[in-house]
């Protein structure tokens, strides 16, 4: 049985393992690899240029890149020093990015120059238009007047600050300053706030300790028996749970090998596994179909993948153990605000077993099932509301409201999910009680949604829910109250421009809103909507 590595916080494992095998590749990119001392090497550089631009513990430092190596390096250097790294979605649009960069006082950035079709130079500029003029002063913006410095990966480019001009400043910091900080800094300070859609309209920045990201990913890659002799493959980008907080440490805890790709392609991922004979799959369930149904997928050629992760969705379960026959992958229930993952099955059960349940709870996480009325637990085999305890967050950043609906007296949090527990204490997931809609493994807020539909100028209001499928999970389905003759295009090309592409409705069903269903209260019954989106597409999912 592998020894859990020393140390309560990333940067502290990526120091145990540098000294234990420091010649070990610690991350493949494309046809590059970093071992884990040359990661260590390159995260302590990092580190130091932190502090040379006044970055302190509890400082917030984003990162706005695809999968690739410098993320890795900007999650080490802000665990040394006792910083914050906010990892932003790649996703986002012009409103989303100048929100969360204002919510939770960024200020360092680190961003891609460009990643797929967006130019972030411009997009920033466009939202901080200091940036341009800054040079290597300190950025001052009245909107954000935390936001100091932003640097661009690729080349130098006139007036905007490199890669290469960010490490240069580690020169100015001396290993003795830098190791005083490093000492002081403990595995109880925040590691990441992660943004997570949720019922209300803006996202909730999810904070999660150190200690807690160490714990719960040793013991994450121990139930999916991960050894330094893997090849952990990683499809999820690393500004989710399932990457920053899973793969990431479940990883590195295990002086394992971690294989990025920049951002997720069906055919890129099947060269790219195959090449590298990647050994751990880390993927979400849409990612699993959109890799089976690519012209390049046979068996053979990602026959190398034996363990990881196989979700909570039965039929993504499937795809992943049966069809490309990672047998040895396991079955797991978890969110962002419990380190990734609260249970996970065993690669030994039988089929049957991983398909109907998502596993244990993992050492240090308390399960209870209640009465969502009564709070009283319930007894085995009856569903409830879902509450955890342990590697659990400590609350939303910058938002005691929610984080008091979420986090009970007695320290367990409300998931909001409903559930049951088997006779031999399995979990089986049941359903959302919460409005957040989980369309193909991404969290989407329909209020968020609702309230981009209705600053339509032809729209009177409307109303969105999710409705089961048997391979997204659930659907974005829209009801519109329209002033004006408008199409389903219309509506759906109207939340494209404005978010991003997960939050776009995949129906959308035109009401006016005399004929909508309704509570004794006076407001719409949701619920009765997304029955009938079920009989209009034809879904006889509960």
């Amino acid at each position: 049985m592998m020894q859990r590595p020393e140390g309560d916080r990333l940067a502290r494992v990526l120091d145990y393992w540098a000294a234990k095998a420091p010649d070990h590749k610690a991350v493949c990119y494309f046809d590059s690899a970093i071992c884990y001392a040359e990661l260590q090497d390159l995260s302590t550089t990092a580190a130091r240029s932190l502090l040379a631009l006044g970055v302190g513990r509890g400082d917030r430092v984003g990162v706005l890149l695809g999968n690739r190596p410098e993320w890795i390096v900007m999650s080490m250097a802000t665990s040394y020093i006792g910083a914050i790294l906010v990892p932003l979605n790649t996703w986002y649009k012009a409103y989303e990015l100048r929100w969360t960069l204002g919510h939770c006082g960024i200020s360092v950035l680190v961003s891609a120059d460009r990643f797929l079709k967006t130019d972030y130079r411009a997009l920033l500029t466009a939202i901080v238009p200091e940036i341009e003029n800054a040079g290597t002063t300190a950025i001052a913006s009245p909107e954000f007047p935390h936001l100091k410095s932003v640097f661009f990966l690729g080349e130098a480019h006139g007036r905007y600050r490199s890669w290469m001009d960010f490490l240069d400043l580690a020169h100015d910091v001396s290993r003795e300053d830098f190791l005083l900080v490093v000492n002081a800094a403990t595995g109880d300070d925040t590691a990441f706030i992660l943004y997570t859609s949720g019922s209300t309209a803006d996202p909730k920045g999810v904070m999660l300790n150190g200690k807690g990201v160490v714990a719960n990913g040793f013991d994450l890659g121990a139930a999916r028996t991960i050894t330094s002799d893997d090849l952990v493959w990683l499809g999820s980008p690393l500004f989710y749970g399932l990457g920053a907080t899973n793969a990431v440490p479940a990883t590195f805890t295990r002086g394992a090998t971690l294989v990025l790709q920049g951002h997720f392609d069906a055919t890129m991922a099947i060269d790219v596994i195959e090449r590298t004979g990647s050994t751990v799959y880390y993927g979400t369930g849409n990612m699993t179909r959109a890799i089976l149904d690519d012209p390049g997928f046979s068996l053979a050629r990602v026959g190398t993948l034996q363990k990881g992760n196989a979700g909570t969705v039965a039929e993504y379960k499937r795809m992943t153990l049966v069809e490309m026959g990672v047998t040895g992958a396991v079955p797991a229930y978890g969110l962002t605000e419990s380190y990734g993952n609260a249970t996970v099955g065993c690669p030994d059960d039988p089929l049957d077993i991983k398909l109907g349940t998502s596993g244990r709870p993992l050492p240090g996480m308390e399960m209870r099932i209640v009465d969502p009325q009564t709070g009283k637990d319930l007894p085995q085999g009856e569903t409830g509301l879902v509450l955890l305890r342990g590697y659990t967050t400590p609350g939303y950043f910058d938002n005691p409201e929610e984080t008091a609906k979420a986090l009970r007296p007695d320290g367990f949090f409300d998931t909001g999910d409903l559930g049951c527990l088997d006779g031999e204490g399995r979990f089986i997931f049941h359903s959302r009680l919460k409005e957040v809609i989980k369309s193909g493994g991404i969290n989407v807020s329909p209020v968020e949604i609702e309230q981009l539909i209705a600053a339509h100028p032809d729209v009177r209001d409307a109303y969105v829910v999710g409705v089961g499928h048997p391979v997204k999970g659930e659907l974005v389905v829209a009801f519109v109250d329209p002033s004006a003759r408008l199409s389903e295009d219309d509506i759906q090309s109207y939340v494209k421009e404005r978010a991003a592409s997960f939050k776009v409705p995949q129906h959308v069903f035109f009401r006016s809103e005399a004929s909508l269903p309704r509570l004794a209260s006076g407001k719409v019954a949701k619920f009765r909507l997304a029955e009938e989106a079920r009989r209009e597409l034809g879904l006889n999912i509960v």
